[in-house]
């Protein structure tokens, strides 16, 4: 299971996929979900639909209803919606210089401490971000930030009419070039675009898990779009799937390396299992688990044997979850997370396991979807 989940993390990783521009991972996402769903589609915004039918076996070409909520006990089966979101975070050209290098302005929320020296790919070429060489810097600008409208990114071109020919111009997507690389002697990983190509390869292995098996209920994986810039795209699926539940399956922050305290500042660590995600966000926009959800994720987790963490995201990030649960008339939903190190960075870095049992929760949760109809309330009778 983890070599599995390995071989498809290292796939869609080297798929470059900035917000907005998510059509490679989705064409290759739409491929690979073909082999293993009921139906596959895209909706005009890019969303990508993974359909298991309640009672099928994976017979393709099989028409999915849209989910109607249930009223309880002996009413059609659950629809339960896993979403991942496909997009990742990196930069867009915004001017082109006489010289050849480009300008650029960020998508969504990398800090521009981590920008310096990175390889980035444009167009498919090679660029580095570049600043002023560090011997020519004055000594009162060498402790000083550098803002991103000071960068650019070589790309080995001479001027701008090179960058022409290369097929590079404003509007271009930029993305962080780090394939996976493996630890020696360990599970665990670091690439880019593990937010959140890691839960797509665990919904991706899931459907794999269940090929050729009946499902109790109605499943579908969503891979979200534009997530990292608003999660515009969870709200469209969410109100067209209209499901009676949702998961988030997304990555999460890790508070275990040396400039981090686990208690005072964030209780998670990679490596010590999936993260059930209690609240994130804050103010307005945010989600607090729903107590059914959570009761679900609680179950599942203990049928499965699986070590869980418990944490929250108030003041540093949120899920697709907070988009979907405020759909329609109120949708019911809750989030797993992946701990990752070195969030929003070209190197994130996480252990295969959490994700080995991230998907043996997910496939105990749906073995139990017969039982959530009467108990999917807010209160208990």
């Amino acid at each position: 299971m983890k070599e599995r989940i390995l071989r498809t993390l290292r796939q869609l990783v080297d798929i470059p996929g900035l917000s907005g521009f998510e059509q490679p991972v989705v064409a290759h996402l739409r491929k690979a979900f073909r082999e293993v769903a009921d139906e596959v589609t895209v909706d005009s915004f890019g969303n990508l639909y993974a359909w298991r039918r309640a009672g099928a076996k994976a017979s393709r070409g099989a028409k999915p209803s849209r989910g109607s909520k249930a009223e309880g006990a002996g009413a059609k089966p659950l629809t339960l919606m896993l979403a991942a979101h496909s997009d990742e975070v990196g930069f867009i050209v915004k001017a082109v210089e006489p010289t050849g290098f480009l300008r650029f302005d960020r998508v969504g929320g990398t800090p521009e401490n981590m920008l310096l020296g990175q390889r980035v790919l444009v167009n498919d070429h090679r660029g580095v971000i570049g600043v002023k060489s560090a011997h020519l810097q004055q000594p009162e600008e060498r402790g000083k930030p550098v803002a991103t409208q000071d960068m650019y990114i070589e790309v080995g071109a001479r001027d701008a009419a090179e960058v022409e020919r290369m097929g590079i111009h404003i509007g271009d997507p930029i993305t962080f070039d780090f394939p996976l690389a493996e630890f020696a002697g360990t599970d665990r990983v670091a690439t880019k675009a593990l937010d959140d190509r890691f839960g797509l390869a665990v919904l991706l292995e899931l459907f794999r898990d269940l090929d050729g098996k009946k499902v109790p209920g109605d499943i579908v994986a969503v891979a979200t779009v534009q997530e990292e810039v608003g999660l515009r795209g969870a709200t469209v699926a969410a109100f067209r799937v209209n499901p009676d539940y949702a998961l988030a399956v997304d990555t999460i922050p890790s508070g275990d390396t040396p400039d981090v305290r686990l208690t005072r500042d964030h209780p998670v660590a990679i490596g010590r299992g999936p993260v059930l995600l209690l609240a994130s966000g804050g103010g307005a926009r945010g989600s607090i688990i729903h107590p059914a959800v959570k009761s679900f994720l609680l179950e599942a987790a203990d049928k499965a044997g699986v070590a869980y963490q418990r944490a929250l995201m108030i003041n540093y990030g949120t899920t697709d979850a907070s988009a979907i649960h405020l759909t329609r008339e109120g949708i019911p939903a809750g989030g797993i997370g992946l701990p990752r190190r070195f969030s929003h960075s070209s190197a994130e870095t996480a252990d295969l396991n959490d994700g080995v049992g991230a998907l043996r929760v997910l496939k105990a949760f749906i073995e139990a979807m017969p039982g959530h109809a009467g108990r999917l309330k807010f209160l208990p009778d």
